[in-house]
């Protein structure tokens, strides 16, 4: 058995804004995405139903997606804003989404899809930024047919550039973005926008209508995708995310 790759391992993080762009965006789909959705249909018109219903079963994560955490050297003061951050994260995706998906935090060293990391110095590239993920998505040949993988890692910064302790509200808009980029979604250069720069002051609560339907779009298609191959015969169903 082995393992190919199913579209790109990506790294996106999210900056902290300095002030008010004056460029208004729509959502868009993060470019690895849009080669992993063209590799499942590209296998659907070739009329392997398996692989198409695996490529599409990767992006849509089994719906159940199991996220652990670490708060590194995050003051033991601060813990409880951390938690209030990832919950409210958690909420504005699950309720944008209508409950299709649901996140379940799991013991700090326990398998999970989604690993968090927080740290006082995120950096990215050596640039300061409120937060990023990298995440990979694969599908593994087995005797027994396809099987889609997804991981991911994303890291919040606990402190502003000057130092300040982040507010609970500022480092919900950083795990929500990253999670963003987990259900598809490219950055833009908007503040205002999940999906934009972060001002810390006045973070985003929730994902913009925009958004929600970039991403309810994508997981439509990748269900249609998984229901082709139910019909056609194939099982379609199998799913491990460790």
């Amino acid at each position: 058995m082995g393992i190919r790759k199913a579209g790109m391992i990506a790294a996106v993080g999210l900056i902290v804004a300095s002030s008010f762009a004056g460029y208004t965006a729509r959502a868009a789909i993060h470019p690895s995405v849009a080669e992993h959705l063209d590799n499942a249909r590209i296998q659907a018109q070739l009329g392997k139903a398996d692989e198409a219903a695996s490529y599409a079963q990767a992006m849509l994560m089994g719906g159940k997606i199991t996220v652990s955490v670490d708060y590194g050297n995050t003051p033991i003061k601060q813990i409880s804003e951390c938690d209030e951050a990832i919950k409210g994260a958690f909420d504005m995706w699950e309720t944008a989404l209508n409950h299709e998906v649901h996140f379940a935090k799991v013991e700090f060293g326990q398998p999970a899809d989604v690993k968090i990391k927080f740290d006082q110095n995120t950096k990215l590239k050596n640039q300061i930024v409120s937060g990023y993920i990298n995440w990979s998505r694969t599908v593994e040949d087995t005797n027994d047919g396809p099987i889609p993988h997804f991981k991911a890692d994303v890291f919040l910064r606990t402190t502003d550039p000057s130092g300040t302790p982040m507010h609970a509200k500022a480092m919900r808009h950083t795990c929500g973005h990253e999670f963003g980029h987990m259900f598809g979604l490219d950055d833009v250069k908007e503040v205002g926008m999940l999906m934009g720069p972060i001002n810390v002051r006045c973070p985003v609560a929730a994902p913009c209508e925009s958004e929600i339907e970039t991403v309810k779009a994508i997981r439509a298609e990748c269900q249609t995708l998984v229901l082709a191959a139910k019909h056609s015969g194939k099982s379609g169903e199998q799913f491990d995310t460790h």
